[in-house]
């Protein structure tokens, strides 16, 4: 629910996160709320394409292609981590690209079906355009066109003007920019015949050509209008006139888009309207048309290059890469936040670096994953498929099963938390054990065993906490002692749900059976044993409350018109206080967290869900450095 305004008192909230390049940490806007995206991949300007089965594109700050499948909807990574891409192609069971690893700019194809990739050109060429189609790989090297026949494995010259650029290629012809007579003009080559011939030849230039079949779409470049010329015919048609500058064609069968003064069009050869379907084109990369499916990119607010992807059949966007999807059950840790997108086909956790507006998926796209929790080092979540709980490293880039069956480990769907490399979760293989797991070396300790499960558990620095059931309607709150493993019961025969531990605090609400007061917020004063209360009105409820150092998020209904609408509030423990920050009047909060300095959330104030965060203070730098080391 929408926070509501307090009279008197001072609002609430927060949130932000990052991720796992070298960028200098923590250096997002504090109060500033942050809107995060997985579902449009931030991606780099080295180029992106589609087919029928694929599409590609380089990730920003990554060396590798990502491929993408359109039907199962994962990702994987191909080429080596070390050098330089740029023009990703796909097109059936095979991607291109130019890569810098041989000391030029060299084309390398890859067989997916074979998992294989192989150098195609000399290993000193110098390629400044690549496409492929129907197993014909073309290129221009010094000017000079050639074309690679993958079902052969025979590559020939099929133009030796040393004026070409932008090369394109279909079953049967390849087509070209080339500026052989001083002026730029279409060329095309006959591949059964081979033979060399000129389309389009005449005053001003002409360039930038797209291929399907016999049909080639291009610009003219001078009037800044699109033109199509048939290669069986020979006859040139113009398909746009007006104003506008139009650039970027794409061809596939009789469609095609284009970008309209940074508008992306579409339009059909034989009709002379087109549809607008987005604004603010990224200029430099043209949109993609494959089938029903149109890929492009935009620059975003946040001035980052993103993929998008559109459904001609069901007109509207669809998520793209691993981590499209509803989201759900956001975590968050300074710079890291981790949460669940839901699908049709599964729910899959995405890791989400706030510093540098990166996500990517860490869970196994084939699993249902679920509840990730977020350190500053690792992301934690329950795996359904495997009954057990998995980690990934977040320094590392590196996934691990934490719990195994065949140990006799069954760990509870719910109830473990994590800080720093401490694990804190539950064993219901059996008796219901509390256990400590450190991450970095896989050493689990066993704590204690408790008659049921524990309905809530937390970690925080040196101090566990955990909720002991005794009857229907009381529960005591232990707080253990790491270093010393020492167990002090700080509150027993009480109607509680959940303890959270802050710094040197821990938090708690309690009903104590008044139908006035109803639930209030008590808390555990560490260093000084001593129980108080925190917040107790005389009206409403204070339930749920979470903790991250000196912050406590809660849920209150005292303001709204009904009882059961709850809406959250931020408390400083330190100042004993509400917090100055506060989330926007929009905001429709659900499944909000907090940790370490932030707040995440489900957001749906855009109709469709996202997650926000806002972080309400700096993030901790000794700790990023600790995990450096």
């Amino acid at each position: 629910m929408k926070r509501k305004p307090m009279q008197g008192m001072l609002a609430a909230a927060l949130l932000v996160t990052s991720l796992w390049s070298g960028t200098p940490a923590l250096a997002y806007n504090i109060g500033d709320e942050e809107k995060i995206d997985g579902s449009q991949p931030t991606i780099s300007s080295a180029g992106y394409d589609i087919s029928k089965k694929y599409a590609v594109w380089m990730v920003e700050g990554g060396q590798r292609v990502t491929l993408y499948n359109l039907n199962k909807g994962d990702q994987s990574e191909i080429g080596d981590k070390e050098s330089e891409k740029t023009n990703p192609k796909v097109d059936g069971d095979y991607v291109v690209w130019i890569d810098s690893r041989d000391g030029g700019s060299d084309v390398y194809l890859y067989d997916i079906v074979k998992e294989k990739e192989i150098r195609l050109t000399s290993g000193s060429a110098s390629v400044d355009g690549l496409e492929i189609a129907d197993k014909n790989v073309v290129w221009t090297d010094n000017g000079d066109v050639y074309l690679h026949k993958i079902s052969t494995g025979d590559t020939e010259i099929v133009s030796a003007s040393g004026k070409a650029s932008n090369p394109v290629v279909s079953s049967g012809y390849v087509a070209w920019e080339d500026d052989r007579d001083g002026n730029d003009d279409i060329y095309y080559y006959d591949i059964k015949a081979k033979e060399e011939k000129a389309a389009v030849t005449a005053k001003g230039d002409q360039g930038r050509p797209s291929i399907f079949s016999n049909q080639i779409v291009y610009e003219h470049q001078s009037a800044g209008d699109l033109y199509s010329y048939s290669i069986s015919n020979g006859r040139i048609k113009k398909l746009t006139d007006d104003d506008n500058e139009q650039q970027n064609v794409h061809l596939y069968q009789e469609d095609y888009v284009y970008s309209d003064d940074n508008d992306l069009k579409y339009r059909e050869l034989g009709k002379t309207s087109g549809k607008k379907i987005a604004s603010n084109l990224y200029g430099e990369t043209g949109p993609k048309i494959y089938g029903d499916f149109i890929l492009f990119a935009k620059k975003e607010s946040n001035k980052k290059l993103q993929l998008h992807l559109y459904d001609l059949d069901e007109k509207e966007l669809v998520p793209i890469g691993n981590a499209g999807g509803k989201p759900k059950e956001p975590s968050a840790h300074d710079r890291y936040v981790a949460y669940v997108t839901e699908s049709k086909k599964n729910n899959t956790v995405v890791f989400y670096d706030v510093e540098n507006k990166k996500g990517k998926v860490v869970s196994n796209p084939e699993h249902d994953s679920v509840r990730p929790v977020v350190s500053s080092r690792y992301v934690v979540w329950y795996d359904e498929h495997e009954d057990a709980l998995f980690s990934y490293d977040i320094r590392k880039d590196i996934q691990k099963q934490i719990t195994h069956e065949d140990d006799d480990q069954k760990p509870s769907e719910k109830l473990y938390e994590i800080d720093g490399e401490r694990l804190l979760w539950v064993n219901i293989a059996g008796r219901s054990e509390v256990i400590i797991t450190d991450l970095s070396t896989g050493k689990h300790t066993e704590v204690t065993t408790v008659r049921k499960e524990p309905l809530s558990v937390d970690i925080y620095k040196n101090y566990a906490t955990w909720v002991v059931e005794e009857g229907s309607k009381s529960a005591s709150i232990v707080l253990y002692d790491i270093e010393e493993d020492d167990e002090t019961e700080i509150r027993d025969n009480v109607k509680v749900e959940k303890a959270e531990i802050g710094d040197d605090f821990v938090v708690w609400s309690e009903d104590t059976g008044n139908s006035k007061t109803g639930w209030d917020l008590y808390y555990y004063n560490i260093d000084r044993q001593r129980v108080n209360p925190l917040l107790r009105y005389t009206d409403g409820d204070q339930k749920n409350p979470q903790a991250s150092r000196n912050m406590i998020l809660y849920e209150d209904n005292r303001l709204s018109s009904k009882g059961k609408e709850f809406y959250y509030e931020l408390y400083d423990f330190e100042e004993d206080s509400y917090s100055d920050f506060e989330w926007d009047d929009d905001a429709e909060m659900e499944n909000a967290r907090i940790g370490g300095n932030r707040v995440v959330w489900v957001d749906k104030r855009d109709k469709d869900p996202y997650v926000y965060t806002v972080a309400f203070a700096p993030g901790n730098d000794e700790e990023e450095e600790e995990d450096e080391d």
